[in-house]
């Protein structure tokens, strides 16, 4: 007789691994409309929005020479000079690439574009950690200062890559408590999701405590499930920094 707790949790594992494919393709559009304008705004021959997964650089979308071999594209953060501005946090701008040491050109090679130049501002949220890259190659005559349009994006970016992010995790975490809960005879997912969040890194705890005390919430009257929900509103609102420029 098959376990079906075992079942889930093969299920969970293969969840990991296509995280990123549960975005929503509106998301995942917006991304590439944003690497489209700022391609636009500097006159650029590409432009990649990539975010930082762990200890890899995961590419959600790009516009332009390259964009197709890019999208998708997971590579260690270690290497290369988007990942030089992921670890460090810092703008860089590369105009000779091929003088560069941190320049990965068997990346490019095998993307099928060697830029000659390199522009790449790191994507930060409201408590200036890094949430992904943004890179502008072979920049020519644009609109304004392209380290100032390519930081804008990078603002813009924010909030849809912590989204994606979040739904990237969420979803093998669900298949995990409910593998969980399954073996452990539970009807409910709040024990099994706060157990997760017990043994999760930092980030991955705080997705999973949140679905623990929405699964609670799910358990209260409709009165009171409506009245946490325009609590959370006001909180969010409040909490939310107004967007610079």
């Amino acid at each position: 007789m098959p376990n079906p707790g075992n079942l889930t949790r093969q299920l969970a594992a293969v969840a990991d691994s296509l995280g990123p494919l549960l975005i929503p393709i509106e998301q995942r559009n917006q991304l590439v409309d944003l690497c489209a304008m700022t391609r636009l705004a500097t006159g650029a021959a590409s432009v990649s929005i990539a975010r930082l997964d762990g200890n890899a650089l995961l590419y959600e979308a790009a516009e332009g020479a390259g964009a197709a071999n890019v999208t998708g594209l997971r590579l260690p953060s270690d290497r290369g000079i988007a990942g030089y501005v992921a670890n460090t946090g810092q703008s860089l701008v590369v105009d000779e690439v091929h003088s560069d040491p941190r320049f990965a050109r068997d990346v490019a090679e095998r993307i099928g574009y060697v830029p000659t130049s390199l522009l790449a501002v790191p994507v930060v949220d409201a408590q200036d950690r890094v949430l992904g890259v943004v890179s502008v190659l072979d920049r020519t005559v644009g609109i304004g200062d392209p380290l100032a349009i390519a930081s804008a994006s990078g603002r813009v970016a924010a909030p849809l890559l912590a989204t994606s992010a979040a739904i990237a995790t969420l979803g093998p975490l669900l298949l995990r408590a409910v593998a969980d809960a399954m073996d452990a005879n539970e009807t409910t997912l709040v024990s099994a999701l706060q157990r997760l969040a017990d043994d999760l890194p930092a980030e991955d705890a705080e997705i999973a405590s949140l679905a623990s005390m929405f699964a609670q919430l799910r358990a209260l009257p409709a009165a009171t499930q409506q009245a946490v929900g325009r609590i959370l509103i006001e909180s969010i609102a409040l909490a939310t920094p107004r967007r610079r420029w």
